[in-house]
Formats: C-alpha cells, sequence, structure tokens
C-alpha cells in the first residue's frame, strides 16, 4: 500500500520551486552529482522527493547486487560484480524502481558507509563486508 507522499503528484506540490527545480536537474543530469535538501518541518521535503522518485523510469541492476550495479557499464562495476564478471560469469539482471533510502536521524558511520558483520565473524569465523545505507541508495535517492 502506498503512503500519501508516494501517491502525491510532484506537480501538485505548490511552491518550493527551487527544490522542485534542483530535483528534476538532479533526475535529468548525473552529472549534477545529487541535492541537499534542508529546511523547517511541513515544507514537503519528503513529500517531493517521493513523488519525483515516482515519476522516474526504472533501471537495469545487476541482480542479487547490493549496491544495484547497472550492468552496462562493467567499468563502475563494485567490487562484488566485477570479481563475478571475471571468472567469466554472466551477470544476471533486472528491471527495477529506483529506491528512496531513508537516512535515520543517528546513523552512525558505519551504517552509513559499511561493517563488517561482527556477529558472522564470532558464530561463523567469517569475515563478511555488510554494505551501508549508501550502497542500498546508490543510483537511487537517500
Amino acid at each position: 500500500m502506498h503512503s500519501l507522499t508516494e501517491a502525491f503528484a510532484f506537480s501538485a506540490i505548490v511552491g518550493q520551486e527551487s527544490m522542485k527545480q534542483a530535483l528534476l536537474l538532479n533526475a535529468v543530469n548525473h552529472m549534477v552529482g545529487g541535492v541537499l535538501i534542508r529546511g523547517e518541518k511541513g515544507t514537503a521535503k519528503s513529500t517531493a522527493v517521493r513523488a519525483l522518485a515516482a515519476l522516474l523510469p526504472q533501471i537495469l541492476v545487476v541482480e542479487g547486487c547490493p549496491f544495484g550495479c547497472d550492468p552496462a557499464a562493467p567499468a563502475k562495476l563494485c567490487p562484488y560484480c566485477a570479481q563475478r564478471l571475471a571468472k567469466g560469469e554472466k551477470l544476471p539482471n533486472l528491471l527495477r524502481k529506483a529506491r528512496v533510502v531513508d537516512l535515520p536521524m543517528g546513523s552512525t558511520e558505519d551504517r552509513l558507509l559499511s561493517s563488517l558483520d561482527s556477529e558472522r565473524a564470532i558464530k561463523h569465523g567469517e569475515k563478511h563486508f555488510e554494505p551501508g545505507i549508501l550502497a542500498e541508495a546508490n543510483r537511487g535517492v537517500l
């Protein structure tokens, strides 16, 4: 079920023209590199981002990749996908909507960037990399 902010039309947001223009420019030109939105509570920040994300086209990703790698850009693959490709494995892909990932207040650096899975290391004696919030939001919206 969709929340009201996901169903709200981007064009229906009144005011906030600079914010809407920045979001649209970022959506059509990846060279912009991102938009940081800040403002008072109730100024439609989250509503605008979720409404725009609903308009974005589906993207092609490597199936099972925690970073949502683009299979059409082998030079930009994450270490996992690059290693699979180097072994001669065909990277399965799928189309999916660009993700909207929330950044929780008080997120720690290891949760944002990545960390080693200490529970797995203790229980099984294995090193396992746990991708962070940025990995989840890659090629989407944070």
